[in-house]
């Protein structure tokens, strides 16, 4: 497994760094049997301590899992790392079991720096990062899916029943809700 690392407003020693990537190497060995696999993983450190995300690609689906925490960066690493494992184990059959049901959604999602607009003069209405990616059809359910597997509480992506661009949401009373156009 190859682990890329990338801090912001943190600094993360060697050692630290080893430790981290021997630490996910052993804990996600058992889902992966081969090395080819490229976890990304990023580090801040906020007002309160350290934050840690985890990125890994996973049966053609991107799992992704945060935790912070005032105690320190290892355990900020150490609970994103269960948060991982937990929803790697709980999503496996359901992956797995849609893997042979025809093609799978690819999510490239990759950031991009906004250009400053000449007409944004409030601060509280500044887009601070921009997600793109490829629109594949799915249905409902791939999308549930694959908005469980990131951890988001809501999916936008390309309806292939009605073939219109859909949003799934999470609601508070734990169902889930679409937002679709007429």
């Amino acid at each position: 497994m190859t682990v890329r690392f990338t801090t912001k407003d943190a600094t993360v020693y060697d050692k630290d760094r080893k430790a981290m990537e021997k630490k996910l190497s052993q804990r996600l060995k058992r889902y992966f049997g081969d090395d080819s696999v490229e976890a990304a993983v990023k580090i801040s450190e906020t007002k309160l301590g350290f934050k840690a995300e985890i990125t890994v690609p996973y049966y053609g689906y991107e799992m992704r899992a945060e935790a912070a925490s005032n105690d320190g960066l290892y355990k900020a690493f150490d609970d994103a790392v269960d948060v991982l494992e937990r929803r790697m184990t709980k999503h496996k059959d359901k992956i797995i079991s849609r893997k042979g049901k025809g093609t799978q959604p690819e999510i490239k999602a990759e950031a991009e720096p906004v250009a400053e607009s000449s007409y944004a003069t409030d601060e509280d209405f500044k887009i601070v990062k921009v997600k793109r990616y490829e629109f594949k059809p799915m249905t409902t359910q791939e999308a549930i899916l694959n908005m469980e597997t990131l951890g988001h509480d809501f999916y936008v992506f390309l309806n292939a029943e009605e073939d219109t661009i859909c949003t799934i949401y999470r609601r508070k009373d734990g169902g889930y809700g679409m937002v679709a156009p007429k």
